[in-house]
């Protein structure tokens, strides 16, 4: 029930405000990371992963089907591509195993989900 759901984030442990700023200036890098789709197929100022993210978002944003659970959908949009701030854009010409590429994304987004636990 909501109650609950209230109860349970209020005794939830807040993350302090440093950590907030180092998780800030961590996803802060994706402005700078460029999609490797596009770089190896020499596109010309190739979008930053931050920019698809966002892209994403706003096609969210857009989604009139009331069938589809549109917040869901933006939500999954802005963290989607979290974990290449730390292990950058895994793209399919990279070669690596599909076990390998989840293997390095769960450790990124480990490391940036890190800021956000209690010290």
């Amino acid at each position: 029930s909501g109650s609950q759901s209230a109860a349970m984030a209020a005794s939830s442990p807040k993350p302090s405000v440093n950590n907030i700023l180092q998780f800030m200036k961590l996803i802060g890098q994706l402005k700078r990371v460029p999609r490797t789709g596009w770089v190896y197929n020499n596109v010309k100022k190739p979008e930053s992963v931050s920019d698809h993210m966002y892209r994403m978002s706003m096609m969210a944003f857009t989604i009139e089907d009331r069938k589809i659970n549109k917040d869901r959908c933006i939500k999954i949009a802005l963290v989607h591509d979290l974990a290449e701030c730390i292990v950058g854009d895994i793209a399919p010409a990279d070669n690596i195993s599909k076990e390998e590429k989840h293997r390095r994304e769960e450790v990124g987004i480990y490391g940036t989900s890190y800021h956000f636990s209690p010290k």
